[in-house]
């Protein structure tokens, strides 16, 4: 009995220390990510997917101009019906 209360005590402060631990990372992470320019997390990882790692301003000057370019197709397809 008293061997399973340990055991789960040792369960939980290793559960609780992992999960600080990964705290402590995510938030480096965030205040790097947000120090490069990114506006989240989110951003800066699509921004990988594109090839534009630490990069935030051209990812944001590609994002745009693939905007504009996308808008300006939905307008010739709108004219052309």
């Amino acid at each position: 009995m008293i061997g399973r209360i340990l055991l789960s005590l040792a369960a939980f402060v290793l559960a609780g220390f992992v999960l600080l631990v990964l705290i402590g990372l995510w938030d480096g992470y965030e205040q790097e990510t947000k120090a490069l320019g990114f506006r989240g997390i989110y951003e800066r990882y699509l921004a990988s997917q594109a090839g534009f790692t630490d990069d935030a301003k051209a990812y944001r000057g590609i994002v745009e101009a693939e905007s504009a370019r996308t808008a300006v197709v939905a307008e010739t397809a709108a004219i052309e019906e």
